[in-house]
């Protein structure tokens, strides 16, 4: 065999090879499932919640739409934008009050989660939560919602408030998190919202083939609302009203602080789903103070949704709508924020 033809030979592996890596191969940085705080018990089950039973189009309950309409109506309208497409209102609850964000969905509404630089969320080999570049990125919502990087053409941001868990060491985002359809964190374990291309939204525990499912996904918890049905730390057994608190059973490893803040007067944050005919959805998206967390979940139930997610509370409940702060207590660095915005 001649050099020449040893040669040939040499740069045909090659150029199949390049193929293989560039066509075939998986990427270097695919998603890694998060097991952090996973125990052995958990580990050896199988996620089977998934979309529970929410991956076909739901009929809208009777007068949904209805329920909400009329709890808006006792409500104060700050603004109504887009003939009603995104709406915001304050409203006093026991002795607390109620600030929430109305979006309907629809193809000018878009919901996206943001944080102030681009950081990318993801998980490191051993499961842990970091950033990819291995900084930290925590920035307050108002920073955030005037940030460069929030801004979107031809679009306006509303509403942005914090929702995602984060620690010390886990910089990033505890739970899944997916971006206009990348799938950068999988966290089967925690509920997350889930928003799909046609804009149906729900509330679940995902997993990773689900999550590809998503345009947009943020994980909070635990659930506070489920089929109707409020989560209350009183009861130890499902009843007409009520469930046990963390009704589905949601990894954390301070669920007792968690219940303690639902519990008392913390300041909170939620977002539920509800439906509207047609087989479209609306989300709220909450912040209170003052109240508790069966107040808060009576609230949503009361705007006709039927499942409702729970986010970082305490010190990291904020929001911000057209870039103010609506609260005026300091604002805590957190990883992201639920953002809506409204195309012009």
């Amino acid at each position: 065999m001649s050099l020449r033809t040893v040669h040939q030979i040499a740069l045909a592996l090659l150029a199949t090879l390049g193929a293989y890596f560039l066509f075939v191969r998986p990427a270097a940085d695919a998603t890694v499932i998060s097991r952090w705080a996973m125990t052995a018990a958990m580990a050896s089950q199988p996620v089977t919640k998934g979309l529970v039973g929410r991956l076909a189009p739901q009929p809208a309950p009777p007068a949904a739409h209805e329920r909400l309409e009329g709890f808006n109506r006792e409500s104060a309208l700050q603004e109504r934008a887009s003939e009603g497409l995104v709406e915001f209102y304050r409203r006093g609850v026991g002795g607390g009050e109620l600030l929430y964000t109305v979006a309907r969905l629809d193809e000018r509404v878009h919901i996206e989660v943001i944080n102030a630089d681009g950081a990318i969320p993801g998980s490191d080999a051993s499961g842990d939560t970091v950033w990819r570049d291995g900084q930290r990125h925590l920035q307050p919502v108002v920073e955030m919602a005037n940030a460069p990087f929030a801004a979107r053409e031809d679009m306006d941001l509303l509403w942005a408030m914090a929702f995602g868990f984060h620690g010390a060491v886990r910089t990033s985002n505890e739970g899944s998190v997916v971006i206009n359809g990348v799938v950068h964190r999988v966290n089967p374990w925690r509920s997350a919202l889930c928003i799909t291309a046609d804009r149906r939204a729900m509330i679940g525990l995902f997993d990773a083939e689900e999550l590809r499912s998503c345009q947009q996904a943020v994980g909070g918890g635990p659930v506070i609302l489920w089929k109707g049905k409020m989560a209350n730390p009183a009861v130890g057994a499902e009843t007409d009203e009520f469930l046990p608190f963390n009704p589905l059973g949601e990894d954390f490893v301070q669920l007792d602080w968690r219940m303690t803040v639902y519990s008392g007067a913390y300041p909170k944050t939620a977002v539920c789903v509800g439906d509207l005919p047609g087989g479209r959805s609306f989300l709220v998206l909450a912040n209170s103070a003052g109240i508790t967390g069966v107040e808060l979940a009576r609230a949503l139930r009361n705007m006709g949704c039927h499942d409702a997610l729970g986010g970082d509370d305490d010190t990291s409940t904020q929001a911000v709508w057209r870039g103010q702060a609506l609260w005026p207590r300091p604002q805590r660095p957190v990883p992201d924020a639920i953002a809506v915005y409204l195309r012009r």
